[in-house]
């Protein structure tokens, strides 16, 4: 087998051989031989070569890039380990890490997280960390990866402790501020100031108020980071359901701001979903005045799309005249 240079010296003569016949026997050796223990020697040798930056144009040649992504699929621990280790070395380089962004790369990294292999975690966080650029900064600093380097923040091995501390420091903290105030903007925008002045004595049964907002994915990942709510249901799935609670943070926005508005205080409520909504759905939001006395009642409904009523409830409110 060509797995050490040493070897394929044997095999070859002595005139010697270049990097890139090398690295094709190497590669050729791989994916012809059944031996497990060659298989991982060939790895071992490729993440070698991929640390020297004078071997790249080659293996990009030979798609080793390609392999190394393949292999973070498999079930052999070993292989895997290999293989992001491999491209925790080539990522720096830009056109690498252009194409690792382009062919799933991202996904198939941050999968690792899971890893119970040491080596296969620290790699995968710090080839995260490289992979990061403007355009994928949200792709990678996602929901789901924060929680992941929460939970290894945690962890009882302080190598793995230690990078995931540093993954949150250095990147989560800017974007989730920036995501945290995007969700109130975004809450805010739909809804528009009234005069303070008006109380419950200027209500009237019947008084209704329709409001419309489209729910974007950057809505739910903002309620899901506020609220540490990362069910996949909302996140991961083929069709993100929204929060309920995402929903009714839409009914209070009206209640506070438009109808009752300002100085409203819920006193008590009742809810029911009766049917899903998902992302990218636009929601009417009506508010309406059933009952007007110290206490206020209101009836609200939000509709999906105009066909299906995802939210439904009643409330009582009190007004608080401001001093």
């Amino acid at each position: 087998m060509f797995s050490t240079k040493e070897k394929l010296i044997r095999r070859t003569g002595q005139s010697g051989i270049g990097r890139y016949d090398f690295l094709k026997l190497l590669i050729n050796e791989f994916k012809t031989t059944s031996s497990k223990d060659a298989k991982e020697q060939v790895l071992a040798n490729l993440v070698n070569f991929s640390y020297d930056p004078i071997n790249y144009e080659y293996l990009r040649q030979l798609k080793v890039i390609d392999l190394f992504l393949h292999i973070l699929s498999e079930d052999n621990s070993t292989f895997v380990r290999f293989a992001i280790g491999g491209i925790c070395n080539l990522c720096l380089d830009p056109i690498n890490k252009a194409y690792i962004l382009r062919n799933q790369g991202i996904s198939l990294v941050s999968s690792l997280l899971n890893s119970h292999d040491e080596g296969t975690i620290l790699s995968s966080i710090t080839t995260l960390m490289f992979l990061i650029t403007p355009e994928f900064i949200n792709d990678i600093v996602s929901p789901m990866v924060i929680k992941h380097m929460h939970d290894l923040s945690n962890s009882t091995n302080n190598r793995i402790k230690n990078l995931a501390i540093i993954f949150l420091s250095d990147y989560c903290q800017e974007l989730i501020m920036l995501r945290i105030s995007l969700f109130y903007y975004n809450i805010k925008k739909y809804c528009t100031k009234i005069p303070t002045k008006i109380f419950s004595s200027n209500f009237k049964v019947g008084d209704r108020v329709s409001i419309f907002k489209t729910i974007t994915r950057s809505d739910v990942l903002n309620f899901a980071q506020l609220t540490n709510d990362y069910n996949p249901i909302h996140i991961t799935s083929e069709k993100n359901i929204v929060h309920g609670a995402l929903l009714n943070g839409l009914v209070s926005g009206v209640l506070g701001t438009k109808l009752p508005g300002p100085g409203t205080i819920v006193i008590e409520q009742f809810l029911k979903f009766p049917n899903s909504c998902y992302v990218g759905d636009t929601v009417e939001i009506i508010v309406q005045i059933i009952s007007v006395r110290k206490i206020i009642k209101c009836e609200y409904t939000l509709i999906s799309n105009g066909e299906q009523i995802v939210l439904k409830g009643e409330a009582k409110l009190i007004m608080k005249k401001n001093r």
